[in-house]
């Protein structure tokens, strides 16, 4: 009987050797004559993918930390050498923490085709086919881009199409023999398929589902970061604007919520939350215990310096509590703080962006997206006048409006500063080494990224 192997195995030891998986069979895999060929299996098959989301290796803790850590918002305080390297902008190819969320992902993605296959092949007249696989391929769009945040591009950012890529994968791993050593793709092909399967999401997914689900609304404002990331700044804006407006006049911050706490201190808040990852007592996350538990990381001073007099974020974003610092977005220490991983006030900082940055500045455009965070966080309208000041201008409003939610190191990659501002001797230590384990297993197919 054909089995579904969960864990992508494109080395051997993506996170076990294959002995061990083929072992476990009741842990490690299931029955793919019966898994996948009913509405229900399809259904907890896309669940099992945002449990990956969920991991502690994902957004559970360490991908949310590490985009902070490596940085300038969060300092190391606590004892992992492994965070330490991370921190120092030195990582070695076995560093365990890089090397786990490869293979998270890795592992999320195989989920991800395997839905889509399975879904493909279901023919029930009560089934949305479409539907369930265009949230599979939301899914696995934004493990993709997200692989790529870290371990893609160059040295300038994401957007030159012959940037590192990672390996593309898009048919599930059924047998060890499909778990053969797959090569690196360029950064273009991969933002290819990445669009590909938003484009198929916006156009079969719903604008408005279950709470915590991938919807149309999701799809476009994850196309329009994905554009702003490759410098498509037009598109950007015009996606942004495609969210922006259908909820502009919901509130007196244009679709904002009425205070920037509430969106942490409540869950799900409408309309600002737009993809938000679920946690609970018995699905928990480990934010909270790596900030006040264990004191692995703390908030900068450099952060808390950032924030002008008056900013009603300064509280939330920096936090004291027993000795030391982290953020009220992550207060429950129970582990049920929701992870936001799109909202609102992103759109109207790509928007920003995009408009200064294209070929005809739109200042004052520009402007009155970045006075719509800064109202609701009780600061005044910029000051910035010239498209220079603009974009310092948005990149400051960047660093204190998404604090804490894995965006501050890809910022400072995605605008080739990432070097520069930390002073790395090697440019090309910005992207983060493959794990050693996938370049030795595969034999080389899987080339190691320059640098290491």
């Amino acid at each position: 009987m054909k089995k579904i192997i969960l864990i992508l195995l494109i080395g051997a030891g993506a996170l076990s050797s294959c002995e061990k998986l083929l072992e476990q069979e009741s842990q490690s895999s299931i029955d793919a004559g019966t898994a996948y060929t009913t509405k229900e299996g399809i259904e907890a098959g896309i669940i099992g993918i945002y449990s990956n989301f969920q991991s502690s290796t994902y957004y559970g803790t360490d991908y949310t930390l590490l985009a902070d850590l490596e940085a300038d918002n969060l300092v190391h305080t606590g004892s992992l050498p492994t965070y330490q390297e991370i921190k120092n902008r030195e990582i070695n190819p076995v560093n365990g923490h890089t090397t786990a969320i490869w293979a998270v992902l890795y592992q999320g993605i195989n989920r991800a085709n395997t839905v889509i296959d399975g879904a493909k092949e279901l023919s029930d007249p009560v089934f949305a086919k479409n539907t369930a696989i265009a949230e599979a391929s939301f899914l696995r769009a934004y493990m993709y881009f997200d692989l790529m945040r870290f371990f893609g591009g160059d040295p300038s950012g994401y957007a030159s199409p012959t940037g590192q890529g990672v390996p593309l994968v898009l048919k599930p791993t059924f047998t060890v023999e499909d778990a053969v050593p797959v090569a690196k793709s360029t950064a273009k092909q991969v933002f290819d398929q990445i669009n590909a399967d938003l484009d198929f999401a916006i156009a079969n997914l719903p604008r408005n589902n279950g709470t915590g689900r991938a919807t149309a609304n999701a799809a476009i404002a994850t196309k329009a970061r994905v554009a702003l990331y490759l410098n498509n700044f037009s598109t950007a804006e015009t996606l942004a604007t495609q969210i922006i407006n259908q909820f502009s006049n919901a509130t007196a911050y244009g679709g904002l919520a009425e205070s920037y706490s509430s969106i942490y201190i409540n869950k799900n808040v409408k309309p600002e939350s737009i993809f938000e990852l679920q946690f609970s007592s018995t699905n928990a996350s480990g934010l909270y215990f790596f900030y006040f538990g264990r004191y692995e990381v703390a908030t900068s001073s450099s952060l808390l310096a950032a924030h002008e007099p008056g900013d009603l974020r300064l509280p939330v974003n920096y936090f004291k509590f027993v000795g030391t610092t982290g953020t009220l977005k992550y207060s429950k220490a129970d582990g049920t703080d929701n992870v936001l991983l799109i909202r609102l006030a992103e759109l109207y900082l790509i928007r920003a962006e995009s408009r200064v940055r294209k070929a005809t500045p739109n200042i004052p455009g520009a402007a009155a997206d970045i006075n719509v965070v800064r109202d609701r966080a009780g600061l005044g309208p910029t000051t910035a006048a010239t498209a220079a000041d603009m974009l310092t201008a948005v990149l400051q409003e960047r660093r204190v409006e998404l604090a804490h939610e894995a965006h501050r190191w890809f910022d400072l990659r995605r605008t080739g500063l990432a070097a520069s501002f930390f002073g790395i001797s090697d440019a090309r230590k910005v992207l983060w080494p493959v794990p050693q384990q996938e370049v030795l297993n595969s034999g080389g197919v899987i080339v190691q990224n320059p640098g290491y």
